[in-house]
């Protein structure tokens, strides 16, 4: 008897670059099937630690009450983009919320590498899930010096 194996598909890749904008079109076609309307990342770091503290998915809002309901994180799988430190990103299969995490996490790394060391920085990241578009607003925190120079001569 033959057995017929078939061989396993070589995984996609792209350039670093291009992985935020495929990782966001992932998240965005789950996040639509669910009803969200905004994914919003907030994080903060400093001293060499950083981290994302909260993601918060919404919904539209009520059309009496024009309140935004919160919606609970999907337990689906996602398609993303591994992104190693060089070279060229990987599509991988992981969780809905370890998409999230892990867009967030390059986007920054892109965008302000380093944001978590010093005297750090904080921000957010929104997903615009129906315009399939994402806004980072990002705040460095820094120490201000201010020095003078005094001679006086005799």
């Amino acid at each position: 008897m033959t057995t017929l194996v078939q061989a396993p598909v070589a995984a996609r890749t792209a350039p670093r670059g291009e992985a935020p904008s495929l990782m966001l079109a992932a998240i965005c076609t789950i996040a639509a099937h669910h009803g969200i309307r905004t994914i919003t990342i907030a994080y903060d770091g400093y001293g060499d630690e950083g981290q994302i503290e909260t993601v918060t998915l919404q919904g539209d809002p009520d059309e009496e009450t024009q309140l935004v309901p919160e919606i609970s994180m999907p337990d689906d799988p996602c398609a993303s983009w591994a992104v190693p430190y060089q070279g060229d990103a990987s599509e991988i299969e992981t969780t809905f919320a370890r998409a999230i995490d892990d867009l967030g996490y390059e986007m920054l790394a892109q965008k302000h590498d380093g944001w978590e060391n010093g005297e750090g920085a904080f921000g957010e990241l929104v997903i615009d899930v129906v315009g399939r578009k994402a806004t980072l607003e990002h705040s460095v925190r820094f120490i201000e010096t201010e020095s003078h120079t005094h001679e006086w001569e005799g």
